[in-house]
């Protein structure tokens, strides 16, 4: 491992304390690094990332084509200094151009996800806005999807500037012209959070508030300039816009990126990547690694080598320390670390970046009585055989650089002792100043009162401290926090108790719960008395799995039916949601029905080696039988996806969101009809076809066409000797993927 000079970073924050904005450091590097490789973007070829060709900049690239996007912004005569402008794009170096076009021409980027076809614009339009927005920015292949978004919001532009297009050849000549200096208090960015789809908020964060969250990211990590950095983050969630894009151009080195929707795909072609660029830096939400350790097999793994990586931070989600093993014990062998695990905490509303340790540290992992802090609020240390009551939690570190942290009693409003559970708050130059358009929200957790001080942050998160160390226990308001995405149980209570009229209105209560240590979605609903009266069970779950599956994208994986007036309520009508949890864990709830999913562990699909592909199954059989041979494979899939019962396999005419699949689930089957069948995947495919029954028929008539000229699928004829004759698998290439954008799965991603 090379060696850090922390007095490097102590140098940059007192040679460049004079830079008020990221801009001016871009210039910087523009200046003195213009040669030099900033960033690459690797797209999903069919290609080890050895023979890929990414885009490629430089840092004199990046910085000419951001100011030439904001010289095409300048020209449409719509903007002025603060203005707010839609950044709509995929991933891709695009939309670095774009955003720091915005900051040049004196405007505050809002970086939102590029919609799919079917997604409709009614949550780019509530963004647009409740930001009030001057303009759009997008690629020219989504300028048609996002029309009606300009429309509807009545003013402004949309635009595709040709100078973030990296296949457009461009030429900047500086004439000298000074660009848009901002203050340290003027808003950067906006930060829309994701955890109501409903009412997201937008985070003002300042060019004050990350020119310092980057600088105490940069003492923690112990940044330096023979560092590289490898993300696959999405480009608008804070961790990936700020330590993906934003640290390499704050430290001065290189970052390889690729798109979240080619990782969830294949999570090991990311560590193929980091492995070929040699990264000391990755990282991303606790689910991440165990994606990488499902997918994860001595053959896929082969010619891996993690050993240069000294950072694989670990945060946005809890922690689980089951993860941290299972991870360590699968790349081990390839030169993975475990010590390389940093474990931090941070919001969006801290900029990013909250606490951590030196990377020097371990992991470090406590283990304490569950039952003592659930009903006594203390972390009572155990290391005795009660598997239930043992809760192991991992340390996220000691507080950022120049960031106050408290514990405190949420309801007295004063610090709490050394290991009791107390409401996190904060304090520090990289605490933004609020939610935009949120004056009563903003009041009510920003500029908070403690110890005779005004500044302080509510965090709405719950933990303790200990030994200097901070836990984090759990969540104020019930946040639920799955894949590293935040829900708001409101949100997807309001599906649940829409979703069939036998359950009551309102009556619905929604929770985290771990099982098998992952945090997973938990329901119970209220029947009416009519409902249970004329209960079909089967109807009422499979009703309500599709609703969480198809409005908020993810699984629910405990599902349970209550008799009327049961549902556990606080006097003032509020659902209680940890006792509902709590009556699941125990059974003290009167349930009528109860589903379960079937746990992942026990699905694990055969060894690739003993499995012959969809494609020579296929070759195999009669022409006759081909269509329905093709039908059967898929419903055998969507039921491991689906965690259906041992024999259970879904109808041809169940549709895939009905079935309960979350974003993840969907990715994976185009991944499998990639891998098995040979055929594109484009990203709108289980949209357009989202039965069984339609996609594999949409399928079949694909492998049909694709045989045209070409050597077709031979009905399979008997022999003499009684064996099949049939063609050789085909030997082309696998298609290139067409997944290069988001997809559904962002939605499962820090959206």
């Amino acid at each position: 491992m090379a060696v850090h000079d922390t007095s490097w970073t102590q140098r940059i924050s007192q040679s460049e304390a004079n830079f008020t904005s990221i801009i001016h450091m871009l210039e910087n590097r523009s200046r003195d690094m213009a040669d030099d490789v900033a960033m690459r973007f690797f797209h999903d070829d069919a290609v080890t990332t050895a023979q890929a060709k990414p885009d490629c900049w430089t840092w004199r690239m990046l910085r000419d084509r951001a100011r030439l996007v904001a010289d095409e912004i300048a020209q449409t005569g719509s903007i002025a200094p603060g203005a707010r402008i839609l950044v709509v794009y995929p991933p891709g170096l695009g939309f670095i151009a774009a955003f720091f076009g915005c900051l040049y021409a004196g405007a505050v980027p809002v970086p939102v996800p590029a919609p799919r076809r079917n997604d409709g614009i009614n949550r780019w339009l509530y963004v647009a806005r409740d930001a009030g927005i001057s303009g759009i920015l997008s690629t020219a292949e989504l300028l048609d999807v996002l029309r009606p978004l300009q429309q509807a919001v009545g003013h402004g532009f949309a635009l595709a500037p040709k100078a973030a297009d990296p296949a457009t050849p461009v030429v900047f000549e500086d004439d000298g012209t000074p660009f848009h200096a901002p203050e340290a208090k003027h808003v950067a960015f906006l930060q829309y959070t994701s955890g109501s789809t409903s009412d997201p908020k937008g985070v003002m964060v300042t060019h004050g508030n990350l020119i310092a969250n980057l600088r105490q990211i940069s003492l923690a990590f112990e940044y330096g300039p023979s560092d590289i950095s490898a993300c696959w983050l999405p480009h608008y969630h804070d961790m990936g816009l700020i330590d993906g894009i934003l640290s390499p151009l704050f430290n001065g080195f290189p970052v390889a990126l690729m798109a979240p929707a080619s990782f969830l795909r294949r999570p090991l072609r990311f560590l193929e990547l980091a492995s070929h660029v040699r990264a000391t830096v990755i990282g991303g939400p606790n689910f991440s690694y165990e994606h990488c350790v499902d997918k994860y097999s001595p053959q896929a793994g082969a010619g891996l080598d993690l050993s240069k990586i000294r950072i694989a931070y670990n945060g946005a989600e809890p922690i689980r320390p089951k993860t941290l093993e299972r991870f360590t014990a699968a790349f081990a062998p390839h030169g993975f670390r475990g010590k390389a695990f940093y474990c931090c905490y941070g919001q969006a509303e801290a900029t990013l970046f909250q606490s951590g340790n030196s990377p020097d540290d371990p992991p470090l992992i406590l283990s304490v009585s569950r039952n003592a802090l659930v009903e006594t609020g203390t972390a009572v240390e155990t290391d005795d055989g009660d598997e239930y009551d043992r809760l192991a939690l991992a340390a996220c570190g000691r507080p950022a650089e120049g960031l106050d942290l408290a514990l405190v009693d949420p309801e007295a409003g004063r610090r709490v002792d050394d290991g009791t559970v107390g409401e996190i708050w904060i304090r520090g130059p990289n605490v933004t100043p609020g939610y935009w358009g949120r004056t009563q929200l903003n009041a009510e957790t920003f500029d908070q009162v403690l110890d005779g001080l005004r500044g302080w942050r509510r965090t709405g998160d719950l933990g303790f401290r200990r030994n200097g160390q901070l836990y984090i226990t759990g969540r104020l308001k019930d946040l639920v926090i799955i894949r590293g995405q935040n829900h708001h149980p409101e949100d997807i209570e309001q599906s649940v108790f829409s979703s069939h009229p036998a359950l009551a209105q309102g009556r619905a209560g929604v929770f985290a719960i771990e099982i098998d240590g992952e945090e997973q979605l938990g329901v119970v609903c209220e029947l009416t008395r009519d409902g249970l009266r004329d209960l079909d069970a089967d109807d009422v779950i499979r009703a309500v799995r599709g609703a969480v599956s198809r409005n908020h994208n993810i699984r629910a994986a405990v599902i349970a039916l209550l008799r009327p007036s049961s549902l556990p309520r606080t006097p003032s009508g509020k659902v209680r949601r940890f006792a509902c949890r709590q009556g699941i864990a125990t059974g003290d709830l009167r349930i009528v029905a109860r589903w379960d999913a079937k746990p992942e562990s026990v699905l694990s699909a055969p060894a690739l080696a003993e499995q012959r592909s969809w494609r020579d199954q296929l070759q195999q059989s009669p022409r006759a039988l081909r269509k329905e041979g093709l039908r059967h494979l898929l419903r055998q899939e969507v039921a491991l996806l689906a965690r259906l019962g041992e024999g259970d396999l879904p109808a041809n005419s169940a549709g895939f969101f009905d079935l309960g699949l979350d974003s993840v689930a969907l990715v994976n089957i185009g991944a499998t009809i990639e891998r098995e069948l040979g055929v594109p995947v484009p990203p709108t495919l289980i949209f357009e076809h989202p039965t069984i029954q339609a996609l594999s028929d949409h399928l079949y008539s694909l492998i049909e066409d694709d045989q045209a000229g070409k050597a077709p699928l031979q009905d399979a004829k008997l022999q003499s000797n009684g064996s099949v004759a049939h063609n050789p698998p085909s030997s082309a290439p696998v298609a290139r993927s067409a997944i290069t954008s988001e997809l559904a799965a962002l939605k499962a991603l820090l959206r």
